[in-house]
C-alpha cells in the first residue's frame, strides 16, 4: 500500500469519528508537515503556547498518550532520538531504524532490571548491638 492509499484510508477512520479530537489533530499535523514535529512543537501547534520545560508538562503528555494509541491503531508515526520528535513515515527503512532503537532500549532496560534485582539477592549480615552480646559462661 503506498502513502497515499495508507492516508487516505486514516482519514477515513478520522471521519468517521474514531479519533479524539486530540489524535485528530495530531494526524492532521503530521499528515501536512512530512518533516515532523518536536514535541515542544506539537504542544505550541496543538495547545497554543511554546514550553519552557518539556519534561513534567501535561500537554505533552496527553500528546504522547494519543500518539501512543494512533501506534496501536497502526498510525506510521516514528519517531528516533537521532532526529528527535514525531512524523508519519511509511517506509521501511524508517520504521526498521524506530524498530532497531526500540529494541536497544528494551536490552537497556532489561540490564538496568537485571541489576537492580540482584540487590534483593544480596546476602544481608546482622550485626546484634554490642550491648547485647553476653559472654558465655562454662559450667565446671
Amino acid at each position: 500500500m503506498n502513502p497515499s492509499e495508507t492516508y487516505e484510508k486514516m482519514l477515513d477512520e478520522l471521519a468517521a469519528g474514531e479519533m479524539t479530537t486530540l489524535q485528530r489533530k495530531i494526524f492532521e499535523l503530521l499528515r501536512d508537515y512530512p518533516a515532523g514535529y518536536t514535541r515542544q512543537e506539537l504542544v505550541c501547534a496543538i495547545f497554543g503556547y511554546m514550553p519552557t520545560k518539556i519534561d513534567g508538562n501535561t500537554d505533552d503528555r496527553k500528546i504522547r498518550k494519543s500518539i501512543e494509541r494512533l501506534r496501536k491503531r497502526l498510525f506510521p508515526i516514528v519517531s528516533t532520538s537521532g532526529q528527535p520528535g514525531y512524523r508519519l513515515d511509511v517506509s521501511r527503512e524508517a520504521v526498521r531504524k524506530m524498530l532497531l532503537e526500540l529494541e536497544s532500549r528494551k536490552a537497556r532496560l532489561q540490564e538496568q532490571i537485571e541489576a537492580v534485582s540482584k540487590f534483593y539477592e544480596m546476602p544481608t549480615t546482622y550485626r546484634p548491638d554490642p550491648a547485647d552480646i553476653k559472654q558465655m559462661e562454662l559450667a565446671i
